[in-house]
C-alpha cells in the first residue's frame, strides 16, 4: 500500500486464501450484468438445535454488568410498585389497584431497563481498553478479503438509489478499495416499468467512472421476501465473497466505514456480524427533522447503552452491517414458522431472528455504536413511519414462536422479547393512563394513590429526559454545539424534540394497538413498497387515515363524565392528541414547517451544518486526530457529497444513458 497526493493505490489481491478461487473467476459477468455463479449450500435451519460452543472469549466484567442492570431493574420497579401498593392498599386492593399496579410493573420496569442501560452506556463510551473502541480506531492495513455490498430494491425511486450506490463507489474507489469490494443489486421489482428504470439506472451506475464492479440480478420469484433475496443470493453467489454488506434502499454508507468493517472482519474471525448505527440523514418535513435530530443527538448514547449489556451476543437490524457469509451460510437459513399468515410462514422481521442463529452457532454478534460513515434516511411522516410499524408489528409477534426454541442464547431470546414488546405495551400505555384517571377521580376511593402516583411519574420522566439531558452535555463538552447549530439552538431543539415526541406519542401507541388486533384477527400486512418521497399528505388521506384514533381519542374523552367524574388531565392530553391525529399527521408533514425551524437554526444536525464528527471520538473521549496519510482530511464526507448530488440521472427509454 502506498499513500501519495492523489489518495491511496493498492495493489488487488488475485487469490482468495479461504477460498482459493482466482479473482477473475468471479469479476466477470454476463452481458446484462448479472454476477457470475458460485454455489455456497446454505440449508434452512431447524428450528430447535443444539447450540454450539462459542467461538471468542467472553468481555471481562459482562457478567456483572447485566447483574447490575438487572438489580437497578428490579430495585427501581419494586420501590414504584411498593409505593403504589402502599398508598392504594391500606384497606386491600381493588381490582382496579390490582390492574394498575400490574400495568406500573411492567411499564416501569420498561423504562428502568432503558434508562440503566443508557448509563451503562456512558461508562462503556468512555473506556479505552474495548472491543468497541479498538474496533473502531483499528489502524487500516492491505485487505486480504473480498466483500459485496448487497443492495436489495424493491419498487424503489431509482434515482435516489443508484445516487447512493454511485456515492458509495466513488468512495471506495477513492481508498483505492476497488479490486476488494462488488456493488451487487438484488431486485425483487414486479412491474415492467419499474424493472426498466432499474437497468436504465444500473447502466448509468456502470457508465458513472472508475470504481467496484457492479452486478444487478432480477429474481424471477421474489420467495420470502428481503431475506429470501439474500439467501437467494448467497445460494447461488456466495462463495466468491468473504464478507457481504447488506444495505437497504435508503442505506448511504463511507468508504472509509467499509474498510473499517472488512478489516475487523479479517482481524477477528470468530465474529458472524458486526452492526453499524446508522445516522438518518436527508430528511425535511417536519416529522421527519424531528426524527433526523433525535437519532443524531440521541442516538449515540442509545448505541453505547445497547453495546454495554450485549458484548458479543449482539443484535442484527437488517442493514447497514457485515456478515460473514460462510458463518450466514452455515446458521442462517431461515425456517418457515407453523400455520398460517400472519404468525406462521416466513419470518418478516428476519434480522432479529438471524443474529439469534448466528449466535447460536457460536458466532459473536457485535454493535459498533460510534463507527461513523453508516447513514440512512427515515419515513417522511407520520403515516408512512407507522405504515412501516404495522409490517414490523407483524414480524416481530411472529417472534413469539422463535422465543422458546432450543439452543438459543438468553441475550437472544431478550432481543426477541424486547422486539415484541416494543409494539406489544402499546395497549398498556392506554390502559395506564385510563385506570391512573379513573384512580384519581373525587370519588374513587384511591387513598393516598394521587401523591404515590405523582412521585412515579415524576421518575418515568426523568428515566425519558435525563438521557436527553446527558447527550446534550456530551455534545458541550466534546465541543461539538457547532455541529447542531450552536448550544441555545440545540437546547431549543431538544424542547422541540420532546413536545413534539410527546404530542405524537399517543397517537403511534393507539396505531400500534390497532396494529395489534389486526394481527390477532388474522390479517397479514403484504409486501407494499415503503414510501421515501415527501410532501404528498392530503387532508382526506390524514382523515381516513387516522379515523379510528379519533374515535378512540372521543370515546376517553367521554369516559370521565361517564363514569361520573371529570377528566383528568392526562386522559384529557391524550384524548386530545388523538381526536387531533389528523391534524398532527398534517402538520408534521409540512416542508415548510421542517423548513422554517432549518432556517430559525432548529433541529440541525452535522450533514446540514457541513461539520462532522470524527470516527475515533466517544462521548467522553477527545476526538484523535485523523492520520493524514490513512484519510485524506480535505476529501469531503460521503453524506455532504450526497447531499450536493441528490439523484443520478436515470435516462428514459428513449433517450441514450448517461453518466451519474
Amino acid at each position: 500500500m502506498c499513500f501519495g497526493a492523489e489518495g491511496i493505490s493498492m495493489r488487488a489481491n488475485t487469490s482468495s486464501p479461504r477460498l482459493g478461487i482466482e479473482t477473475r473467476s468471479f469479476r466477470e459477468s454476463s452481458a446484462d450484468g448479472t454476477p457470475p455463479p458460485a454455489p455456497l449450500n446454505m440449508p434452512d435451519q431447524p428450528l430447535h438445535r443444539a447450540a454450539e460452543p462459542r467461538r471468542f472469549a467472553s468481555a471481562s466484567g459482562l457478567g456483572r454488568r447485566r447483574a447490575a442492570l438487572a438489580a437497578f431493574c428490579v430495585a427501581s420497579t419494586g420501590a414504584a410498585v411498593l409505593a403504589v401498593a402502599t398508598a392504594m392498599g391500606r384497606d386491600g386492593l381493588a381490582p382496579l389497584e390490582v390492574l394498575h399496579v400490574g400495568l406500573i410493573l411492567v411499564l416501569f420496569g420498561w423504562m428502568a431497563f432503558s434508562f440503566a442501560a443508557s448509563l451503562g452506556g456512558l461508562w462503556l463510551s468512555g473506556q479505552d481498553q474495548t472491543w468497541e473502541r479498538s474496533a473502531a480506531e483499528l489502524t487500516l492495513s492491505r485487505l486480504t478479503t473480498r466483500t459485496a455490498l448487497l443492495a436489495p430494491i424493491y419498487h424503489e425511486d431509482c434515482g435516489p438509489f443508484f445516487a447512493r450506490l454511485a456515492a458509495t463507489r466513488a468512495s471506495l474507489h477513492a481508498l483505492g478499495l476497488t479490486p476488494f469490494f462488488d456493488i451487487i443489486v438484488l431486485s425483487d421489482s414486479r412491474h415492467a416499468e419499474v424493472l426498466a428504470d432499474e437497468r436504465r439506472g444500473f447502466a448509468a451506475l456502470q457508465a458513472g467512472g472508475a470504481g467496484p464492479r457492479v452486478y444487478y440480478r432480477h429474481r424471477p420469484d421474489n420467495i420470502d421476501r428481503k431475506a429470501g433475496n439474500i439467501a437467494d443470493w448467497v445460494r447461488r453467489h456466495g462463495g466468491a465473497y468473504d464478507h457481504m454488506v447488506v444495505l437497504d434502499a435508503d442505506s448511504l454508507m463511507e468508504g472509509k466505514t467499509l474498510w473499517r468493517l472488512a478489516a475487523a472482519m479479517e482481524r477477528d474471525p470468530s465474529l458472524g456480524l458486526i452492526q453499524t448505527a446508522p445516522t438518518i440523514i436527508g430528511r425535511r418535513t417536519l416529522f421527519g427533522r424531528v426524527e433526523q435530530f433525535a437519532n443524531n443527538l440521541y442516538g449515540p448514547l442509545a448505541a453505547w447503552g445497547v453495546a454495554w449489556w450485549s458484548g458479543a451476543d449482539g443484535n442484527y437490524w437488517g442493514h447497514n452491517a457485515i456478515l460473514r457469509v460462510a458463518a450466514f451460510a452455515e446458521a442462517g437459513g431461515l425456517p418457515h414458522l407453523k400455520g398460517r399468515k400472519p404468525f406462521g410462514g416466513h419470518i418478516l422481521s428476519h434480522d432479529f431472528v438471524e443474529a439469534a442463529f448466528l449466535r447460536r452457532a457460536g458466532w459473536g454478534v457485535r454493535l459498533l455504536p460510534d463507527l461513523g460513515g453508516s447513514f440512512e434516511e427515515s419515513p417522511p411522516t407520520l403515516i408512512d413511519h407507522l405504515i412501516r410499524d404495522r409490517r414490523w408489528c407483524q414480524g416481530n409477534l411472529q417472534h413469539l414462536g422463535v422465543l422458546g426454541a432450543r439452543g438459543l442464547h438468553p441475550i437472544s431470546r431478550l432481543h426477541l422479547a424486547r422486539g415484541v414488546l416494543s409494539y406489544a405495551l402499546s395497549p398498556l400505555w392506554i390502559a395506564l393512563v385510563v385506570t391512573g384517571a379513573l384512580l384519581s377521580t373525587p370519588d374513587a376511593d384511591g387513598g393516598g394513590y394521587p401523591l404515590a402516583g405523582a412521585a412515579v411519574l415524576a421518575v418515568s420522566l426523568a428515566f425519558v429526559l435525563i438521557p436527553k439531558l446527558i447527550s446534550y452535555g456530551l455534545m458541550l463538552q466534546q465541543g461539538e454545539a457547532r455541529r447542531f447549530g450552536g448550544a441555545w439552538r440545540a437546547l431549543a431543539g431538544v424542547g422541540v424534540e420532546t413536545l413534539v415526541s410527546t404530542l405524537l406519542a399517543p397517537v403511534i401507541m393507539a396505531v400500534h394497538t390497532r396494529a395489534l388486533l389486526a394481527v390477532a384477527l388474522g390479517r397479514d400486512s403484504g409486501w407494499s413498497a415503503q414510501q421515501r418521497g415527501e410532501g404528498r399528505l392530503s387532508w382526506r388521506a390524514a382523515l381516513s387515515f387516522h379515523a379510528p384514533e379519533m374515535a378512540i381519542g372521543a370515546a376517553l374523552g367521554l369516559l370521565g363524565p361517564a363514569m361520573g367524574a371529570g377528566l383528568s388531565p392526562w386522559l384529557a392530553s391524550v384524548s386530545a392528541c388523538l381526536c387531533a391525529s389528523p391534524l398532527l399527521a398534517r402538520w408534521t408533514a409540512s416542508l415548510s414547517q421542517g423548513q422554517a425551524l432549518r432556517e430559525a437554526g432548529l433541529l440541525l444536525t452535522p450533514a446540514e451544518t457541513g461539520r462532522r464528527r470524527r470516527a475515533s471520538a466517544s462521548p467522553l473521549r477527545p476526538a484523535a486526530p485523523e492520520t493524514v496519510g490513512a484519510w485524506p482530511t480535505n476529501r469531503p464526507a460521503v453524506a455532504e457529497t450526497f447531499a450536493l448530488i441528490p439523484t443520478i440521472a436515470v435516462p428514459t427509454a428513449a433517450a441514450p444513458a448517461q453518466t451519474a
